[in-house]
């Protein structure tokens, strides 16, 4: 029906009026289609925008990163990732803040990032490092792989320093000799290259390839020569050598590289030079003059007990490795100890070394000295022990753990603490707490691996190494400490044709493959093939195997031991058995010798 005022109107005033709602209609209808078209386009218009906010908080974060500004490295690349968690510059630059920072969660990071994009030479570079630091040697391996093809880019010295790397990590000498000599031969090499190539080769020439890298002293003459300049390179160069002369052994020494006298000199008179260095410094005058070593402490006293802080805090860690607790002391008196935390504990070293218990209670209970409460625990748990009041040893270590809770730092502290005053449990306490609060970290993890293995509880150690294995699944050190305490763990009528027993062969196999220089690797094969009742040839895996004295453990040479017995070989499998300690071994490791 027509409106009561359309009767008054004409008709062109009607055809007006028409055409007016007909406009209106469709200015309404645009602007609902407007309306409706910017409902589905806000999502990707807001992520658009939060994508290029992400890249420019990544762009910054890598500036910062290139010049060590690490807080606000942090702050950058945090924004970044929680701005847009899928963004690749987002996740490269989380994950290369860890990895600069050395921390292994960062592998996860690249992980990610390589499946949603190639990862550049930086990156694999990246990658390589911290998965070494982590001791993922096949991530490490295969980021190092694509480092040395050519698809991208030709290999730069530093990747075969990389590379040179994860061939030592796997024992395999000859590749890491050609490889090192490949980045020391390159060019391009910067004197850093130059330097890791050269430790990279002395580790092959004492690891038993000297015939692979040549005359000996070629590596001497290449760290003497990069030793000159003023740069931080330089001092580590002059490091190295003042460290080979001090590690080698009395019997073997031969004319240095460069004149001690020398060597020394260019160590104190280095521009960059700390006084931890110029002690060291001072450490290579007392090897070479050791009818003055009283003479030189006494100048190295006069010279830094008077200066600042950090000086003397390194003095008097100095003097304590000297065993000098008396001249530590005199050096750190209590007023000079009580200006910093690291003084202050120097000090009360000093006097548990001297056995001085009672004045370490007086100074740590009558608060001289604002120490963290931890710390004062842990100190007053050790007095209290030493002087034989278990109790006030028990409680102090309680109040510890208490107040170390949800505190990474202190509670790997506390840990280690614990451990080397044979508090093991309580050591086992912290490390449990430590790796509740940060799963994988790997000091905490490590750590509570060590006092399980402590206890000399088996089955509550493969658990352990079970767990690991999860968060760390590439590790050949926990893969063979895994399959090594499943072995032991198998029942005594175990079949040698077992499908477990034959799975761990395979394993060890494989690994003394990857590793062949690895003697934890052909234990684990040489104790596989003895419970196979083959010991003749497990024992062939110990033939022409030339070993560094710091892998052989216990472990190894009671395993060594039950195969020269099983054998026929009993007087050496005999003397070899008397020269370990029973409470180094696990209980099943002293039931393969106890016949022995």
């Amino acid at each position: 029906m027509a409106r009561d005022d359309e009767f008054t109107l004409t008709p062109e005033e009607l055809r007006n009026r028409k055409r007016k709602r007909r406009r209106l209609l469709l200015i309404a209808f645009l602007i609902l289609l407007v309306l409706v078209a910017s409902f589905f386009a806000a999502r990707p218009v807001r992520n658009s925008v939060r994508m290029w906010q992400a890249r420019r908080h990544a762009d910054r974060a890598f500036t910062f990163i290139d010049q060590q500004k690490w807080h606000e490295a942090r702050d950058e690349a945090t924004a970044a990732y929680q701005l847009q968690p899928n963004e690749p510059q987002a996740i490269r630059a989380v994950a290369r803040l860890l990895s600069r920072a050395g921390q292994s969660d960062a592998l996860g990071f690249w992980k990610n990032l390589a499946s949603m994009t190639a990862l550049t030479r930086e990156d694999l570079r990246d990658e390589a490092g911290i998965a070494l630091k982590a001791n993922d040697i096949a991530a490490a391996e295969e980021a190092t792989d694509l480092l040395l093809e050519n698809s991208a880019g030709k290999p730069a010295p530093a990747d075969f320093v990389l590379a040179a790397e994860v061939s030592l990590r796997k024992r395999e000498f000859d590749q890491a000799g050609e490889l090192a000599k490949k980045a020391l031969n390159d060019p391009a090499a910067t004197r850093r290259d130059q330097l890791q190539a050269t430790l990279a080769l002395d580790t092959v020439a004492r690891n038993g390839g000297a015939s692979l890298v040549g005359d000996a002293g070629q590596i001497d003459a290449h760290l003497v020569e990069i030793g000159t300049g003023k740069d931080d390179v330089s001092l580590e160069a002059l490091v190295s050598l003042a460290e080979r002369i001090l590690n080698t052994p009395a019997d073997k020494k031969n004319e240095p590289p460069l004149p001690p006298a020398e060597l020394i000199d260019k160590i104190d008179n280095h521009p960059l030079a700390t006084t931890a260095h110029k002690l060291l410094a001072a450490d290579l005058e007392i090897s070479q003059q050791p009818e003055q070593r009283e003479q030189i402490e006494q100048r190295a006293i006069d010279r830094w007990k008077n200066g600042s802080n950090e000086e003397l805090a390194a003095l008097g860690a100095w003097l304590y490795r000297h065993g000098q607790y008396r001249r530590e002391l005199d050096a750190i008196p209590l007023e000079r100890a009580t200006q910093t935390r690291e003084l202050f504990l120097l000090h009360v070293d000093a006097l548990g070394a001297l056995n001085r218990w009672d004045d370490i209670r007086k100074v740590l209970e009558n608060e001289r000295f604002p120490l963290d409460p931890v710390i004062q625990n842990m100190y007053l748990a050790r007095c209290y022990a030493q002087q034989g009041q278990q109790e006030g040893a028990d409680n102090n270590w309680q109040r510890a753990i208490g107040n170390a809770a949800g505190d990474l730092g202190k509670l790997l502290m506390l840990g280690d603490y614990a451990d080397k005053n044979g508090a093991h449990q309580v050591a086992a306490t912290a490390y449990e707490a430590a790796a509740v609060v940060s799963p994988k970290s790997r000091p905490a993890q490590l750590g509570r691996l060590r006092a399980v293995l402590a206890s000399g509880d088996t089955k509550k150690l493969h658990a352990v190494l079970v767990e690991l294995l999860k968060i760390w699944p590439n590790d050949t050190g926990l893969q063979n400490d895994e399959a090594y305490a499943r072995l032991l763990l198998l029942p005594p009528h175990t079949k040698p044709d077992s499908s477990e027993l034959k799975s761990i062969e395979l394993l060890a196999e494989k690994l003394v493959h990857e590793e062949p220089s690895s003697l934890p690797h052909r234990t684990l094969l040489a104790l596989a093939l003895l419970k196979e009742n083959r010991p003749y040839t497990a024992l062939t895996l110990y033939q022409n195997l030339t070993v560094p004295q710091n892998a052989v453990n216990a472990s190894t040479i009671a395993v060594h031991a039950a195969v020269l017995a099983a054998s026929g070989q009993i007087d050496p499998a005999k003397s070899e058995a008397e020269k370990i300690p029973p409470d180094k071994l696990l209980p099943e490791e002293r039931s393969l010798i106890a016949n022995l």
